[in-house]
């Protein structure tokens, strides 16, 4: 049974004295029903769950209540028992009513002998009535897919080493070469696999399968375009599926900002701009936004035109390539090639750990892939390397060299261990690209073709 993190936020919701809904979005098959599922069977004595799609009619039965004994004499009727005080009441994909969701959960909430969870994936549909809510009534959660330390408590890596990896990361500090090598084997493995739950799940019954978790990321690449054709607008389906497509093909580029032509000729970000919003708030493509300046707050020289767009997940993003490269990648093969793959999966970490995700070009100082602002007001500035050459990075100096932008540190995520550099007085921090897991900290949070893979084993590092 896969561990995730989403189920210690649901704990300490359930256990604050100020009662909200709990609203839990996402992209399809990130595991959003499932963790609720589990939370509820083992913290409530009584769980009810209505689900809006599979059971639409009575969802348009309990959308017609006017008031919360009216919402609970009609949600009794439909489970055949009265509902218990102190029940977890769960609705799940409400997207398919919209607003209704809203009033229904104002119900619940000031009746206050409930808990309420909601549930339900943006799909271009009635996005304002999902997310709404008036202040106070709700904890709205974003659920992604498995991140790199939800993967390694998947695959068995104790907490002692993770535990292990944070102190070397905060002491910026070599990892010992085994444990090394070792971790730098489960990256590229979560690299190839993926963090969709089914995929992962499927990656450990078939004894470690490569194949087998690339199936079920090609069906869920399969899964996202099926629901384009569903429930974005007939008109601007062709667009939005086109852009979906071209995700894979434009971050393969060396170049890999997102270029309005390659949908259709003479295309302009004005133009398509809802339809890369519908696959933003859908989940299934996450942007990353040119800034001007690296200086905080980075949002006020974000340039809403010009963005990489990322997928959600990098197996996902991998299955769309060709099966030699999950091949390489997962055998450590990759070079310069595999940029893209790389930089996909820190974006979701980024994105995981809270950080909107921002970067840096410019015509002759260069590109820096990542710049987060961090704890204490300053931006940080974060290259990917996934060839041997890390240590060449002219944009990351030449940002370390301009006085004015205040950058006092940087740091190269690669293969390698750690380590540390200078330019221009200021350190640069060499890491492995697995310390991707504990970027959460700088928060200020504390906060990781058929080919079988082998398990990697820890107990003699213990």
């Amino acid at each position: 049974m896969l561990e995730r993190k989403m189920l210690f936020k649901l704990q300490s919701w359930k256990d604050a004295s100020a009662r909200k809904a709990f609203v839990l979005l996402g992209a399809r098959q990130t595991g959003k029903t499932h963790v609720v599922r589990r939370f509820a069977r083992a913290s409530y004595a009584s769980f009810v769950e209505v689900n809006f799609l599979d059971r639409e009619e009575d969802a348009a039965f309990l959308a017609e209540s006017d008031g919360a004994e009216e919402l609970l004499s009609r949600l009794s009727l439909i489970e055949g028992r009265s509902i218990p005080e102190g029940s977890l009441i769960f609705l799940d994909e409400v997207q398919h009513v919209g607003a209704d969701v809203v009033t229904l959960s104002k119900f619940l909430v000031e009746d206050g002998r409930y808990d309420l969870v909601i549930s339900g994936s943006l799909l271009g549909t009635v996005l304002e009535g999902i997310t709404s809510f008036p202040v106070g009534y709700a904890q709205v959660e974003r659920m992604f897919p498995l991140d790199f330390q939800e993967f390694c408590w998947a695959v068995g890596v104790p907490d002692a080493i993770l535990d292990q990896i944070r102190e070397a990361y905060e002491k910026k500090a070599p990892v010992p070469d085994a444990l090394h090598e070792r971790m730098t084997k489960v990256f590229r493995q979560y690299i190839a696999v993926g963090g969709m739950p089914q995929a992962v799940q499927s990656f450990l019954d078939n004894r470690r399968a490569l194949g087998a978790a690339r199936e079920v990321d090609r069906a869920v690449v399969e899964q996202y375009r099926y629901d384009i054709s569903k429930y974005a607008a007939s008109a601007r389906r062709p667009v939005i599926q086109r852009i979906f497509d071209n995700v894979p093909s434009q971050l393969a580029k060396e170049n890999k900002r997102f270029m309005m032509r390659s949908v259709r000729r003479g295309a302009t970000y004005e133009r398509l701009d809802d339809d890369f919003a519908w696959l933003t708030k859908a989940g299934v493509a996450l942007p990353a936004h040119l800034v001007r300046e690296p200086r905080y707050p980075l949002e006020r020289t974000k340039v809403a035109e010009k963005f990489k767009l990322y997928s959600l997940d990098c197996g996902v993003l991998l299955c769309q390539y060709p099966v030699g490269a999950a091949m390489r990648v997962s055998q450590g093969a990759g070079d310069a090639n595999f940029g893209a793959v790389y930089e996909n999966v820190v974006a979701q970490e980024l994105l995981a750990a809270g950080f909107p995700l921002r970067y840096y070009h410019h015509s002759r100082k260069g590109e820096v892939d990542f710049l987060v602002e961090i704890a204490d007001g300053s931006v940080l500035p974060i290259e990917v390397k996934s060839g041997k050459d890390y240590k060449l990075h002219t944009a990351l100096n030449n940002l370390l060299g301009t006085m004015e932008y205040s950058i006092g540190r940087a740091y190269v995520l690669s293969e390698h261990n750690v380590s540390r550099g200078e330019r221009m007085g200021k350190p640069v921090h060499y890491l492995p690209l697995y310390m991707t897991m504990c970027l959460a900290a700088e928060r200020g949070e504390q906060a990781l073709a058929d080919t079988t893979l082998e398990a990697v084993s820890f107990e003699d590092l213990l």
